[in-house]
């Protein structure tokens, strides 16, 4: 039996950690001491050298304080490797300021599938600008939801990287459109001369899940002596795929009738399913009385026993990947100080997404949904949807009579989505003086193509037509063997599509210093920036004309965008700086938007900073919501408003209403909007840095963001009526019930109702608030040097609503749940890491800690309370116990060991206490049959893994 946490067993990861790191405090003040007298003389010698000027995150100014007005978390090439983690996106997944609408490969059923992204501040992937070197990239060419865009941070190669700088502040004063809830910006080596190997190997506790990891990189030339350098940097990563039968924890688990709960076993008749369950045998249906007669392979005491319960074999709680890297820099001296700076870049990544064995769904038939560029919104085939049947010679049936059949398909396996992904990078800037003047010219190009390959998308007519075959019928259950292969592929074609994003941009800047100040100079740098983006997204040629069922969404496009931008950094004061940007930015064919920024940055006292900004930025529209786009869904089934519009206990029966046209499932059209303006966005931060000593350095930063004008699907809009622009079809005749009650034929004025469109609009507003803690400290220990690092990010408000209405709060629920994947809002992440260098020996534990939260959805009606989020499982009030999604605690172990400067070792043990993730009931964004958060929790689901490596330099 499960029993509720109590609340002092949820906290104790987050309450160890922080005590761990505050009594560390004690430990290093004698030798912080001894360390701040003996540094005199060496940190004035420090001072009275030059120091290199550099671009931070969020800023083009160049310059040598790292500490800015605006919060940076700054991981650098050292805690990649010491993480333990072979890919940049496991990375990310942890850190604590990424939240709700993360992505993530294991997420089955993503529009975006087999990409991963970041969503800070839990804004969505849309929120977050990803950049390389400062510059932008092409988005994945697949939107998140069919909506966002977004840069596939599981294609970042680790090898390459200098660090990854996390800017939890918005940014759109400097670096324009999508950089609202924060920046992402991938920083490569500058320059590399010699070589160096890495190869890894690793596996779970169970043996599955095997990662095969080489990496590369050989540089050359000596910029100062020769006056060039160049690299390159190869890396292959494999990832093998975790089944979900190979886990029998409580998250797999699928009969809750133990804990009075339903039994979701597939094969199980229930009540849930109106006793007709899904099979892998075969049964059928008769069509007049609904009585059930099992074909070979299930006898009607197994079948009503539950003996004839399956589980689908392919489902994956981790899917396979693969990635190819490669990377080359080129940097070469022109004279002066002038530098030519080009990069180029090539990124494969290989992915899937498995889902559940195809269905003919019974006495509800199959439907496909025509829509694309050119082909109007339509079910199909004619008279969809069409209930499979077998005629009363199909091998096992004994009726005499044609019967419905209800059948899974194990011999075609579960659905399959393979997915290729190539992005190809050129950049080149060049850089130097002129006078006064810092000059940059960069121009770039990079291009994202997604080919995927979809397997048992049904041709509904082909499938039909092979159970009528009079000769050669296609066969279920145990005798499935004897199908031809050419049988299978008539039924189930294999669908291709390819989507393709390009962008290219070009950028010039200009700084100088303009005067001296008390604090030192005033800096000044101007640029002007141009965009363009073209995205071509379109849905397999099968499914867009509606021969064979799949996702029909689509996307064409282009979106423009010219800018000029401006900013100063004031040192008014040796202890007071002022910064101020601003950037005007003109969507070609959408609007403008003007953003500026401004942030302070007071010490008063060496050992204290005070640090605040004030921030507006924007989202243009994409192409997705804005250009040659669509999506075809089923929306909700209810009496139609002219048909069936008078009111009663049984509307069926009501005079004046048209029977049939009182529980009818109305399609809904996905939209391009029109009139869009961009998102607007309003953002504070106020913080402090201290540092008492030089060891210690603690920050603690509030942010506030609020959105406007978040543009969203007229779906998820509770003020949108789609009655009036409802399409109909021409009028048929069809039963009228009749003022006395009887019934007639008669052809109504108005036709069908066939669909509603659900265009983009700007109608939502999201308000969050929150505290980021930052504490970091080194000292020596037993001979060598000891670090912590604690990393918090606490949510106070996650506020939502849609525009005239009540905002709801979400901080702590599984709200928003319609978004990627209903990843869930946590109010409290936390990570904290312990490590200790001497001579040869690193080792390091990081701590990951997520708290709980519940499974509520205050936003959704279907949600809102417990019982509506998990009422499939059930059907009267649930225990207590399911309806918050506990805490979760991972540990990760890392150690390298250096045998000389060329060779050294290093091992991890990923979840080192194999922690099974918590139960989630609410979310959809794991494997069918699954009850977990991948997007939180995915290092549960893994369990134990190991991961053990040998780098040599050359």
């Amino acid at each position: 039996m499960i029993s509720k946490p109590r609340v002092t067993l949820i906290r104790s990861p987050l309450v160890v950690a922080v005590q761990l790191a505050l009594a560390s405090l004690a430990l290093p003040i004698a030798a912080t001491a001894q360390d701040a007298a003996t540094s005199t003389t060496t940190d004035t010698t420090t001072n009275a050298a030059p120091m290199n000027r550099v671009e931070i995150t969020g800023s083009r100014i160049r310059r040598t304080d790292m500490e800015t007005p605006s919060p940076v978390q700054v991981i650098t090439a050292k805690d990649l490797k010491e993480s333990g983690y072979t890919s940049v996106s496991e990375v990310l997944r942890n850190i604590t300021a990424n939240g709700q609408g993360t992505l993530s490969q294991a997420f089955p059923g993503a529009f975006a599938v087999g990409a991963s992204g970041i969503s800070l501040r839990g804004l969505t992937v849309g929120a977050t600008l990803v950049l390389i070197d400062g510059q932008r990239m092409a988005p994945y060419a697949l939107s998140d939801d069919g909506q966002r865009s977004f840069v596939d941070i599981s294609q970042i190669p680790m090898e390459a990287v200098e660090r990854i700088d996390v800017l939890k502040d918005g940014a759109s004063s400097i670096y324009g459109s999508d950089a609202v809830a924060g920046v992402v910006n991938v920083i490569l080596k500058k320059r590399y001369n010699g070589a160096e190997a890495t190869a890894d190997a690793g596996a779970s506790g169970h043996g599955d899940g095997r990662t095969a990891h080489v990496s590369g990189i050989y540089g050359w030339g000596d910029l100062d002596a020769d006056g060039h350098n160049a690299y390159l940097a190869l890396e292959y990563r494999r990832q093998g795929k975790i089944l979900v039968s190979s886990r029998h924890g409580l998250f797999t688990n699928t009969d809750w009738t133990a804990w009075g709960g339903k039994n979701l076993t597939r094969g199980v008749p229930t009540a849930a399913n109106g006793f007709q369950p899904a099979s892998i045998t075969g049964y059928l249906i008769d069509p007049d009385t609904g009585a059930t007669t099992l074909l070979p392979g299930c006898t009607t005491a197994q079948f009503n026993a539950g003996q004839c319960a399956y589980r689908d074999r392919d489902l994956e709680l981790q899917p396979t990947t693969k990635n190819i890297n490669l990377l080359g820099s080129f940097v070469q001296k022109l004279g002066g100080d002038w530098q030519l700076n080009l990069k180029g870049s090539y990124f494969r990544s290989e992915a899937e997404q498995l889902a559940r064995y195809a269905n003919t769904l019974g006495t509800s038939g199959l439907s496909a949904l025509a829509y694309g560029p050119g082909i109007p919104p339509q079910a199909t085939p004619p008279g969809a949807p069409i209930v499979i049947t077998v005629p009363a010679t199909y091998p096992g049936n004994t009726t005499g009579t044609t019967q419905i059949l209800q059948y899974n398909f194990p011999e075609l396996g579960g659905s399959r989505t393979g997915v290729k992904s190539d992005t190809f990078r050129l950049g080149a800037d060049v850089a130097g003086t002129m006078g006064a003047w810092d000059l940059t010219a960069a121009v770039g190009a990079s291009q994202n193509t997604v080919k995927q390959e979809i397997t048992n998308g049904f041709n509904i007519l082909n499938l039909q037509a092979a159970f009528n075959d009079p000769v050669h019928p296609y066969l279920v259950g145990p005798a499935a063997s004897g199908n031809t292969q050419a049988m299978r592929d008539a039924i189930v074609p294999l669908q291709h599509a390819k989507a393709t994003d390009k962008l290219q941009f070009v950028r010039f800047s200009a700084g100088r210093e303009l005067m001296p100040l008390a604090g030192g100079s005033l800096a000044l740098n101007l640029g002007a920036e141009y965009t363009h983006r073209d995205l071509d997204a379109q849905a397999p040629p099968s499914v867009a004309n509606g021969d064979q069922a799949g996702n029909n969404a689509w996307a064409i496009g282009t979106q423009n965008i010219a800018a000029v931008y401006g900013e100063i950094v004031a040192p008014v004061l040796k202890n007071l700086e002022l910064d101020a940007s601003i950037r005007h930015d003109k969507v070609m064919t959408i609007g403008q938007a003007t953003t500026p920024k401004a942030g302070f940055k007071w010490s008063p006292i060496s050992q204290f900073t005070l640090r605040g900004t004030y921030t507006e930025g924007f989202r243009a529209p994409n192409p997705a919501e804005v250009g040659n786009t669509g999506n075809y869904f089923f929306a909700n089934t209810q009496p139609d408003p002219v048909l069936c519009a008078n009111p009663g206990d049984d509307p069926t029966t009501v005079p004046g209403n048209y029977p049939q046209q009182c529980n009818v499932s109305i399609a809904g059209v996905q939209a391009p909007g029109k009139g869009l303006k961009p998102e607007r966005s309003r953002s504070y931060t106020l913080g402090t840095i201290i540092e008492p000593t030089r060891n210690l350095n603690v920050s603690i930063d509030y942010y506030r963001i609020r959105i406007n004008n978040q543009i969203i699907s007229a779906l998820n809009d509770p003020t949108y009526d789609p009655t009036p622009f409802l399409v109909r079809g021409t009028p048929t005749a069809q039963p009228f019930v009749n003022p006395d009650g009887s019934l007639s034929t008669q052809t109504p004025a108005v036709g069908n109702a066939l669909f509603a469109p659900y265009p983009y609009e700007n109608a939502q507003y999201t308000q969050t608030s929150g505290i980021d803690l930052d504490a970091r400290m080194t000292w020596p220990f037993a001979g060598g040097k000891f670090s912590a690092e604690l990393t918090e990010t606490h949510l106070i408000t996650y506020k939502q609503g849609t525009a005239g209405g009540t905002a709801v709060e979400l901080a702590g629920t599984h709200g928003p749940s319609g978004v990627s994947g209903d990843t869930g809002n946590p109010k409290d992440r936390a990570q904290l890491k312990l490590g200790w260098d001497q001579g040869p020996l690193t080792v390091s534990t990081t701590v990951n800690w997520v708290g709980g939260f519940s499974v509520v959805d205050p936003s959704s009606s279907s949600a809102a309370t417990c019982a509506d989020a998990i009422s499939f499982v059930y059907a009267n009030t649930p225990p207590a116990q399911f309806c918050r999604v506990r805490s979760f605690t991972s540990v990760d172990l890392f150690g390298e060991y250096r045998f000389s400067k060329q060779l050294s070792l290093h091992a991890s043990i990923l979840n080192l206490f194999d922690k099974e993730p918590p139960l989630d009931f609410q979310t959809y964004g794991s494997s069918a049959s699954t009850f977990y958060n991948p997007a939180l929790h995915q290092a549960g689901a893994v369990g134990r893994f190991f991961n053990v490596g040998l780098t040599y330099k050359f």
